[in-house]
């Protein structure tokens, strides 16, 4: 092509040469053939020309990753390019910039904006030269010319060399001269002449079928010969890995744009990695507003909405084609009277009508006087569909040669329009000729349009093709299948499908739908079962949902956190088909935002229970749920250890008095005093049942408001856990107050874990032994007590108060405050049923007084005595105790008391004299393997003992067998 020529004679020649190229690249030109702009694939320097660009959001790699669509900190796409290829000094520095995005995210639009914008000086304006090339279009004018004037051993012969440098430079930009170009290369006539500063924008790479990836280009194999003369002609990988690796013009920067993300790795250093976001939420309504003739908004503003409450596949509404198709589409839609189209399997198969069934006009249908006769297109659509499938199934490439074409009836087509609103022809790395499906995601609804047309390749039946497109990683075609079997999603294609043979295989799919939607529903797996929620949502089939869920061993309350957006939709979707919501599990949903919530309202509103623990929740996503709180059915809330902080509770309080909750759990959630006052407001109004708070700095300030509610006529707490809220002894008179007013409805109070010390519950205790305390549950575990405190708890006892469950577990009682207890456990008024005192430092004399209670007829059913040194010798109180007729005793703890083999005879005789024993606990014991017989024998001759645990004792697996025999025993 281009040969050597004599370098600029002047600087002056050089900024002629520049400035003509600045106004090449500020005229647009013609929309090239074949561009669908139905499909969002408009000439990006057209849309330009017409000031109809939509700016759209960015941001660095790994960045990006964690931006939402309503994050504030994501940037303009023009502004984070332009910063990481803006030099900050005047030394010469090479950037290389890799622009990823999915198809149909607007690079090329970007790049010809840069390229645009730099001409007009307004960005960039340290590059002395800009350099836009699409490889894709240059290969394919580069084999185009070959074949027209070269003999075809003159085109293998350059299909082996390939092109140089400067022959891709000159067939990207036909205006530049050839000394132009020899100086853009370094060649210059004047060796004081300065080195332009260049930057090349590449494009089209993934359009190049054969080309290496963008991680190979940047980082080529070891083997791979780097070109370092722009003159020679190497192939087209060889010269664009030789551009990314700098032995061609060496101080040139690149942006790249790539569908894929580079591995980190292959990034040279310094270089960067941009992630085009796409449209937000405020973008993406301009551009409505902009491309749609709605003298009123009402259609870009419906249209607004549709992307917001989703489409089932979220990526699609940020990007500018997937909203260009939008558009047009519900503006034909609009004309013809009709709605918007509510799934993506709807408007692609409206997309693909429009463009099979294009509007003629009077001047169109007359050529020379004739009518022009319209395309078969019912077998153009057969041999698209059946083209997609072949590609989609061969490792889900895009391209496909004229071959594979031919072979599905289409080589007819090539000089028809409509053909080339799908296909676009060109050539790959190599120099042979290639057609590339211009929409990737059209691709994928031809793919699953071909089920439902006869010869198209599928012989087996719906499961085996849902089966292969699973595994062919195709999975936007599963979903546009399920769509398809709907009559209302294929209604625009009708009269180009065969209605009988169609009408077949939707039965069929939708049989095998309910059928998979059972067996997957009743495993464990969150990923299967989403996928499933997907094909079931893109039917919008109502019924059919309803059936495919209902199945009686259906697990819809597994965990399904941590999902994304369009998860989010389908759930919504699936549960809304139910009549009810038992269980609503989100557990550990550490990435909701505000755009995942506003989809799960309807699910929030609809579940009985609700389990957001361990997530990650702003104020903006409490407030959605605090939406589906009021106008909802829920009755149980968990928000364990969620970080809300004060804010986050207090946004949820004023929906707790206009809701059915019950139950609130929100322990370990950062809390202080502060919200305590938001609290008690609520408590004093809703219908709140149990409160858990455990693991909240609420202190004794906190309590104090709490206690106020509990005052409060209109309360109806009645179970509130306060485990670890850094109490003292400072709130428990107020406590008491509460407790002791006639009208606290509270049941069950749990303090375990502050340090209340002797004076606390002495103060507690008078509360506890007015008749107007209606407490029967008390925890004090480890609150610091000793048995100064054991008088009071004694007298609350003894108070025939309704007190029914006692835990002093891990106190320093001793023998003396336990012999208290004792006493106070012998009288009839003692209502006590439960009583916990493990590890109390209880002695001899204790468990002998505890075998009288016991044989005194005692209340007691529950009795936990575990890490209380006393050995054989104390258990023999309990075994003698057990042998006694009135003993009540179900339900024994022994865990670590020192027992060994030769309490076994004894125990054994009392258990089966009791014969009402239910569980016994012997953990942690020095039980050996020759007591095992016994014990087994002894398990086996009481069914009524539902768990005997003989867990962490000194046994060997000698007897594991022996133990297994039995199932009720636990080792």
């Amino acid at each position: 092509m281009a040969t050597t020529q004599d370098g600029f004679d002047s600087t002056d020649s050089w900024l002629i040469a520049r400035s003509a190229h600045m106004q090449a690249l500020l005229t647009p030109p013609l929309t090239p053939e074949g561009r669908d702009c139905l499909l969002g694939r408009e000439c990006p320097a057209s849309v330009l020309s017409r000031d109809q660009h939509t700016p759209l959001t960015a941001a660095l790699c790994p960045e990006a990753s964690q931006l939402t669509e309503q994050d504030k900190s994501r940037q303009g796409l023009d502004e984070v390019i332009t910063s990481v290829l803006t030099f900050e000094d005047t030394l010469l520095e090479k950037r290389v910039v890799v622009l990823v995005g999915p198809a149909g995210a607007g690079k090329s639009m970007c790049l010809e904006k840069l390229a645009q914008d730099w001409s007009k000086a307004q960005v960039l304006k340290g590059y002395d030269m800009l350099l836009r090339v699409c490889v894709s279009e240059c290969v394919t004018t580069w084999v185009s010319n070959a074949r027209q004037s070269g003999s075809e051993g003159e085109l293998e012969e350059m299909k082996r060399n390939c092109l140089s440098l400067e022959n891709l430079l000159l067939l990207a930009h036909p205006h530049l001269s050839s000394a132009t170009i020899s100086y853009i290369l370094g060649e210059r006539s004047s060796s004081s002449a300065a080195q332009p500063r260049l930057l090349l924008l590449l494009d089209g790479l993934d359009q190049t079928p054969h080309l290496p990836d963008i991680s190979k280009l940047l980082s080529p194999p070891s083997e791979l010969t780097l070109c370092s003369d722009p003159r020679q002609p190497v192939p087209i990988s060889h010269l664009l890995c030789s551009l990314a690796q700098g032995t061609l013009l060496p101080a040139a920067s690149l942006l790249i744009a790539s569908r894929q993300v580079p591995d980190p790795d292959a990034l040279p250093p310094g270089g960067k990695c941009v992630v085009v976001l796409g449209f937000s939420p405020s973008q993406r309504s301009r551009f409505f507003q902009r491309v749609l003739p709605d003298d009123d908004g009402r259609l870009a503003s419906e249209l607004t909405q549709v992307c917001e409450r989703g489409f089932g596949v979220y990526e699609l509404s940020s990007r500018p084609f997937f909203c260009w198709t939008l558009a047009s589409v519900a503006c034909a839609l609009q004309r013809a009277g009709g709605a918007p189209p509510e799934t993506l399997t709807h408007l692609l198969a409206h997309a693909a009508a429009l463009r099979l069934r294009p509007i003629t006009t009077s001047a169109s249908r007359a050529v020379a006087g004739q009518a022009q006769e319209a395309p078969p297109v019912r077998t153009l659509l057969r041999g698209l569909a059946q083209l997609a499938r072949v590609c989609s199934m061969d490792d889900c490439r895009d391209f496909c040669s004229r071959e594979e074409l031919a072979s599905c009836g289409l080589e007819r087509f090539l000089s028809s329009p409509l053909l080339r609103t799908f296909l676009r022809e060109g050539f790959d790395a190599h120099g042979d000729r290639t057609f590339v499906f211009l929409c990737p995601v059209m691709q994928q609804f031809l793919t699953a349009v071909s089920f439902f047309l006869e010869g198209c390749g599928w012989d087996g039946g719906a499961e085996e093709m849902m089966t292969d497109l699973e595994e062919a990683f195709v999975e936007p075609a599963e979903a546009f299948v399920a769509g398809l079997s709907e009559a209302s999603q294929r209604a625009p294609l009708e009269g180009l499908l065969e209605a009988g043979y169609a009408g077949g295989q939707a039965a069929e799919v939708q049989r095998w739908l309910e059928t998979h939607a059972r067996e997957t529903l009743e495993g464990y797996y969150k990923e299967r079962h989403l996928r499933c929620f997907h094909l079931l949502r893109e039917t919008q089939n109502r019924a059919l949902v309803k059936r495919s869920i209902s199945s009686p061993g259906a697990r819809l309350g597994i965990s399904y956190g941590g999902m994304e957006r369009a998860d989010c939709a389908a759930l919504s979707y699936v549960l809304s088909c139910a009549e009810e919501v038992q269980q609503l599990n989100l557990y550990s949903s550490r990435g909701l935002t505000t755009d995942h919530t506003s989809l799960l309202l309807p699910a929030f509103k609809l579940a009985h229970s609700i389990i957001l623990s361990q997530s990650v929740l702003t104020p903006d996503c409490l407030a959605h749920l605090a939406e589906g709180l009021r106008e909802g059915v829920t009755t149980r809330l968990d928000l364990s250890y969620s970080s809300l902080g004060d804010e986050g509770v207090q946004v949820l309080c004023p929906a707790l008095t206009h809701s059915s909750l019950r139950t609130l759990s929100v322990p370990v959630c950062k809390l202080t005093a502060a919200v305590c006052k938001d609290l008690s407001v609520a408590l004093a109004a809703c219908e709140l049942r149990a409160l858990d708070l455990r693991g909240n700095k609420l202190t004794d300030e906190g309590l104090t408001l709490l206690s106020n509610a509990l005052k409060s006529q209109q309360c109806k707490l009645q179970e509130l856990s306060l485990h670890s809220c850094d109490l003292t002894a400072g709130s428990m008179n107020t406590l008491s107050e509460a407790l002791s007013c006639g009208h606290c409805p509270l049941t069950s109070l749990d303090l375990t874990g502050n340090d209340l010390c002797d004076p606390g519950v002495n103060a507690l205790s008078r509360g506890l032994s007015n008749p107007g305390s209606k407490i029967h549950t008390l925890k004090l575990t480890e609150c610091g007590l000793t048995g100064s405190c054991c008088a009071a708890l004694a007298a609350a006892v003894r108070s025939g108060g309704s007190l029914t469950e006692l835990d002093l577990s891990c106190n320093d009682l001793g023998q003396e405050g336990a012999l208290l207890l004792c006493e106070s456990l012998k009288g009839p008024e003692c209502s006590l049923i439960n009583l916990s005192m493990t590890r109390c430092e209880l002695t001899l004399s204790v468990f002998s007084a505890l075998e009288e209670v016991l044989c005194g007829g005692s209340k007691l059913k529950a009795l936990a005595l575990g890490l209380n040194k006393v050995g054989d010798r104390g258990a023999r109180h309990l075994w003698n105790a057990l042998k006694h007729g009135h003993c009540n005793v179900q339900d024994l703890d022994l865990e670590m008391i020192d027992l060994t083999d030769e309490c076994v005879v004894d125990l054994c005789e009392a258990v089966r004299a009791h014969g009402s024993l239910k569980t016994l606990i012997l953990k942690n014991n020095s039980l050996t393997d020759s007591s095992i017989p016994s014990l087994v024998q002894l398990v086996k001759s009481c069914p009524g003992l539902k768990e005997f645990n003989l867990q962490y004792n000194d046994l060997s697996e000698d007897v594991f067998e022996l133990m297994e025999s039995c199932s009720r025993i636990r080792y």
